[in-house]
């Protein structure tokens, strides 16, 4: 077997390693998994993740463009396809690729809406749409000269996408920008660009008011978690607050009733908790003072 030649590339060392790597069958796909899930098999674990790079190589093309480097998208991709293989769920009759694509595609996403700008913003989803079609919908309307948009092209967009023309302005604005220290002075020897931003750290009054939000919705979820069984408290804590979470198997096992069942539980449970949260503050409203 003949040694591969050494690259300086990451990229080029990666895709030359997924190349060896052999696609699975529906049929191995399923033993794999099966002993995953079932015996921690770390052998078969690695097998799923090796079959799988071509899918993280692949999702990466489509994200270039955005001036990030394909090695770093590609450890982003990883990073979802390892998330995927710790939810995943062969019950709900997905290939693993299927269920895959999705964890890894959000990864690359994430990764891209973050470091793709000198600036960092809102991951609302409407900038998040917006930020996506915009740099399409630009090079259709300015042509291969590119520059900015006219006050008619950004209405364009801004009507196509359903957004304000001001969001697509500051979008652009955002994507075009070059990186700027906020230490240099923004006329010479005068202020630097730092010094005269403003302060957005919420007031004294906004944290207090945060804080006493949050104590009253921790209190509802504590009210709510009480109501709850013994047996769906712990099905929902083993499923939900691990960080790791238990598998359907290992509950079923502990229960000695069927995987199924288990999912039946902890989806009335969830249900049963978002409901009784819902309906506290009506509750507490209709309580006689003192009681």
């Amino acid at each position: 077997m003949s040694t591969p030649r050494a690259s300086s590339d990451p990229a080029t060392s990666y895709f030359r390693a997924l190349r060896e790597a052999p696609l699975l069958s529906g049929e191995d796909e399923a033993e794999l998994i099966r002993r995953w899930r079932d015996n921690s098999d770390e052998g078969a674990r690695t097998r799923l993740i090796e079959a799988h790079l071509r899918l993280v190589a692949k999702t990466a093309a489509q994200f270039k463009g955005y001036g990030l480097g394909t090695a770093d998208l590609i450890a982003e991709g990883n990073l979802g396809l390892v998330r995927a293989l710790e939810t995943f769920e062969p019950e709900r009759g997905l290939r693993f690729s299927t269920y895959a694509q999705w964890w890894v595609r959000a990864a690359m996403f994430e990764y891209v809406l973050k470091f793709s700008t000198p600036v960092n913003f809102g991951l609302s989803a409407e900038r998040k749409r917006l930020f996506f079609k915009l740099r399409g919908l630009k090079a259709r309307l300015t042509g291969p000269s590119g520059g900015s948009l006219s006050a008619a092209d950004t209405a364009t967009v801004a009507a196509e996408l359903g957004v304000k023309p001001e969001r697509v302005a500051e979008m652009e604005r955002l994507m075009t920008q070059p990186p700027r220290s906020l230490d240099a002075p923004v006329v010479e020897g005068g202020a630097s660009f730092g010094e005269l931003l403003a302060d957005d750290t919420p007031s004294v009054e906004e944290r207090l008011g945060e804080r006493q939000e949050l104590m009253y919705r921790r209190e509802l979820l504590k009210h709510a978690w009480s109501e709850l069984t013994e047996r769906e408290r712990d099905i929902v804590a083993e499923r939900t607050l691990r960080d790791k979470p238990l598998r359907l198997e290992d509950l079923a096992q502990r229960y000695n009733i069927s995987r199924e069942r288990v999912r039946q539980i902890e989806a009335s449970a969830l249900g049963k908790l978002k409901t009784l949260v819902a309906g506290a503050p009506a509750r507490l409203a209709a309580k006689p003072a003192g009681a």
